[in-house]
């Protein structure tokens, strides 16, 4: 069960939110109150707060559920930023991630924030490769993405320097890439390379 503190710019925003929350079994309510007030009870795990300014909750070691209708950007310990108009199932799978140390992102935050978001989904990020990149390629890909020039994947691979250089065109082609840092910035787009 994660323990939840409600904090609003009125105490009655604030028990209202807590009566939106209070049939979810997963969270206790450990306090409800307006802000600005004392310190909040730190026996609770999440701070949803509604109405009040990413600088007020700030202060707050523990992570914040932010309900606004303003676009704030993300601080240190802001988990999740809803709208006023958020659903309880919407707010408490929020507070769940956030006790898990997660942060959550609406759909039109991850647009914002990732710019590959923004390709329609019917389109690639990229232009489709000519060839598909073979799993050699892709070890020698991966290499280079470790900072490994032509010798230490030679050595590494038990193959000749000259493959090695071969492999790089390949990728440098099948990914249409001008440079060894391009080809490795489009293998992490596109999943090839691990982050």
């Amino acid at each position: 069960m994660t323990r939840v503190s409600i904090l609003a710019d009125t105490l009655n925003r604030a028990r209202q939110l807590a009566e939106l929350l209070a049939d979810d079994d997963r969270l206790h309510i450990v306090e409800v109150r307006a802000y600005p007030s004392r310190s909040i009870d730190i026996r609770s795990e999440v701070v949803v707060a509604l109405g009040l300014s990413p600088a007020a909750v700030s202060q707050f070691e523990m992570p914040v559920v932010l309900l606004t209708d303003s676009r704030p950007a993300f601080r240190r310990n802001l988990r999740a930023i809803l709208s006023f108009h958020a659903g309880a199932a919407e707010i408490s799978a929020a507070i769940q991630a956030a006790a898990n140390d997660l942060t959550v992102l609406t759909g039109e935050q991850a647009i914002r924030f990732i710019p590959s978001m923004n390709v329609p989904t019917n389109q690639q990020p990229d232009d489709p490769l000519i060839e598909d990149v073979t799993p050699r390629e892709v070890q020698v890909l991966r290499m280079m993405a470790n900072g490994d020039g032509n010798k230490e994947i030679a050595v590494a691979l038990a193959i000749s320097e000259h493959t090695v250089k071969y492999h790089v065109a390949q990728i440098l082609g099948k990914l249409n890439a001008g440079s060894r840092t391009e080809a490795v910035s489009i293998g992490i787009r596109r999943g090839l390379i691990p982050v």
